[in-house]
């Protein structure tokens, strides 16, 4: 996976660039989302509301592909039969795809709180967490869109160990302002 996105990451690079991203600076989508644990252990659910802010950052060729930047920020509720607790996230992000075309891929790494660091009989060794993902998003109209997302938590080593983490499957419905 490191290996492919490295290799679309060059690709974009020397393709000509022609424009910046037409919604720089703009907020979009915003949405919610929500989903159950991968592992199937813990039966863990998430919730959660979205935002995405432009950032200026992007290459774009003559056809229109291209990749550009943004900020995420989430705020939801992360929960199993016997606990809930809040979880919330901020972090930067690529998006890659082409406007003329309804299926986009994003990619990123956020920095989260957990309000808890036990929920049911699993330990996640600290409320500091960090959260990486990978998602699709068809786009059914212009100002409505679809989303997968396969997202992975883990305190990635720096409360020490266990370092348990989770993989999570959500589905989300995205707004574009």
């Amino acid at each position: 996976m490191k290996s492919t996105l490295l290799l679309i990451i060059a690709a974009l690079v020397l393709l000509p660039v022609t424009e910046r991203s037409a919604a720089a600076g703009n907020w979009g989508p915003v949405g919610v989302r929500g989903g159950v644990s991968a592992d199937g252990e813990n039966n863990a659910y998430l919730v959660e509301a979205f935002g995405i802010y432009q950032l200026p950052w992007g290459l774009r060729n003559k056809a229109g592909w291209g990749v550009w930047t943004e900020a995420a920020i989430t705020a939801g509720t992360l929960s199993t039969e016997e606990d809930n607790g809040f979880i919330g996230t901020l972090g930067p992000a690529f998006r890659f795809g082409n406007p003329a075309f309804p299926l986009e891929l994003d990619l990123g790494v956020s920095v989260a709180i957990i309000s808890r660091d036990r929920f049911g009989l699993k330990d996640y060794n600290g409320i500091q967490q960090f959260v990486s993902h990978a998602e699709l998003i068809y786009h059914v109209t212009p100002g409505f869109g679809l989303s997968y997302r396969f997202q992975h938590m883990s305190n990635a080593g720096f409360n020490g160990g266990p370092n348990p983490g989770i993989n999570m499957h959500l589905i989300g419905i995205n707004w574009y302002p």
